[in-house]
């Protein structure tokens, strides 16, 4: 293990302690296999949701920024033919990564760490040059430390970036082979340098590039942890500090089991919210042969968090949209499920969608929110001519413990790499993950170059 500079202190009961005592022990040998290939599984997953996002307005932002501010030659941004240094290059695949809501969640967490882990594991393993199973241990521990601070926020922001530097700074702590005092005080500086928003649905402007700040938490994660490297010292009770983490909530069952289990998948680029009333209503169009002209209105109960979202009939772009209940819907039942997977800018506007979507109506269902946080509900009913049809759907596609599985997640990561790349490509990028477990990394870093062809625009 690697010192920093005068971070040989005793480990203490302070959360930053406990958590990196445990970092920095685990080793690939302590992962049972169902963890290995959920890492797996989150990394293809990521790979595929940053194709899709490629060319987002945030994402193009943003490696532009990082092209400028973090130049050098350490390691890849993502189908591009382009180099950056390994912050830079994080950075930039985090926003590519998050740009249309289609990557992986958690639950407890209530938030996407994917995002932040999995551009941070690959552009520390490939400055570094670690091995493919370095690479799924600093994965599993760092979804474990992201989600167990995004599950111990006591006032719940919904704002990702919160707790998902803490992720990345044990991430790149582990692929820099650091020691547990050095890895605390990694966990101390982020606390005090990583986004902090005290809640993101009270915005009016959920359009915004910024969205939930994940790829800035990269950014100060890793700077958290080459600070720490340096000498550079947090406090380090910053995690028990009253009104922000619980640290009973923190601790509990810390070396019980990994919570990278937990994770949950999406096949639509929408808010996880909106995906069991997208369901539902694709489903109820389904079993009794609906087209969308037979629909007069849709009423739909769901959980609080849900009903607060902007959930405009008209969006604006498509950052607004991901947010919106009626307009996904709406896009869903006109257009097909397939143009919320992923949602582009084309369907912005779209006259039909939005006649649509105006006749959906949200509400708030108190009795929804008993299943939070471990499931989020929606309750459709559909009124036609010929009678009200209704559906609840309270397992969404993806949904950890739920019916989709391997099969499933490759075929979304297929669907998502088919608009873009070849089918070479494609299988090359899955035997390179499927690699990593044999200690080899390259096959797959190899696989991130720019793809072969740009993507065919759907007509309107």
């Amino acid at each position: 293990m690697k010192d920093g500079i005068g971070m040989n202190a005793q480990v203490s009961d302070w959360s930053t302690d406990r958590l990196a005592s445990w970092a920095a022990a685990l080793r690939y040998e302590d992962l049972p296999l169902d963890v290995v290939a959920m890492a797996e599984d989150c990394i293809l997953d990521a790979i595929g949701c940053a194709l899709a996002g490629l060319d987002e307005n945030g994402a193009r932002a943003t490696t532009d920024m990082a092209a400028a501010t973090f130049a050098g030659d350490e390691a890849r941004v993502w189908f591009r033919d382009q180099r950056l240094n390994m912050i830079g290059a994080a950075y930039a695949n985090a926003a590519a990564v998050s740009a249309l809501d289609i990557d992986d969640g958690h639950r407890l967490a209530m938030g996407h760490p994917g995002a932040a882990v999995v551009p941070t594991a690959l552009a520390l393993a490939e400055a570094r040059g670690a091995s493919g199973q370095e690479i799924i241990t600093a994965v599993a521990a760092g979804y474990e430390i992201a989600v167990r601070l995004g599950h111990a926020e006591i006032k719940k922001p919904y704002h990702t970036g919160n707790w998902t530097g803490f992720g990345a700074a044990v991430t790149a702590a582990k692929l820099m082979e650091l020691d547990a005092a050095t890895i605390a005080q990694a966990l101390a500086i982020t606390a005090y340098h990583s986004p902090r928003l005290h809640d993101l649905t009270q915005s009016k402007f959920m359009g915004a590039d910024v969205k939930e700040s994940i790829p800035w938490s990269v950014v100060t994660g890793i700077s958290a942890t080459e600070l720490a490297t340096r000498g550079f010292t947090g406090c380090r009770d910053a995690l028990d500090l009253e009104g922000r983490f619980d640290p009973s909530v923190t601790l509990d069952g810390l070396g019980d089991g990994f919570r990278i289990m937990g994770t949950y998948f999406k096949n639509y680029s929408v808010c996880r919210w909106a995906h069991t009333s997208i369901q539902g209503l694709a489903e109820i169009m389904r079993e009794h042969t609906l087209t969308p002209q037979d629909i007069e209105s849709v009423n739909v109960d769901t959980f609080g968090q849900a009903a607060a979202l902007n959930n405009s009939a008209d969006p604006d772009n498509i950052i607004s949209a991901q947010y919106s209940l009626p307009f996904t819907m709406a896009a869903a039942a006109v257009l097909g499920e397939e143009s919320v997977s992923p949602l582009t800018e084309d369907v912005i506007g779209h006259p039909d969608v939005v006649r649509m979507a105006k006749r959906i109506i949200i509400n708030y269902d108190r009795d929804m929110d008993q299943h939070l946080p471990l499931r989020a509900p929606g309750r459709v009913h559909v009124v036609t001519a010929d009678g009200v049809f209704e559906k609840t759907v309270i397992t969404a596609w993806g949904d950890a413990g739920g019916e989709t599985g391997r099969n499933d997640y490759r075929a979304k990561f297929m669907r998502l790499m088919g608009k873009r790349a070849s089918g070479a490509q494609i299988a090359g990028v899955i035997a390179g993950v499927d690699k990593l477990r044999d200690g080899e990394p390259q096959a797959l870093l190899d696989g991130l170059t720019s793809p072969a062809h740009q993507p065919a625009r759907r007509a309107g």
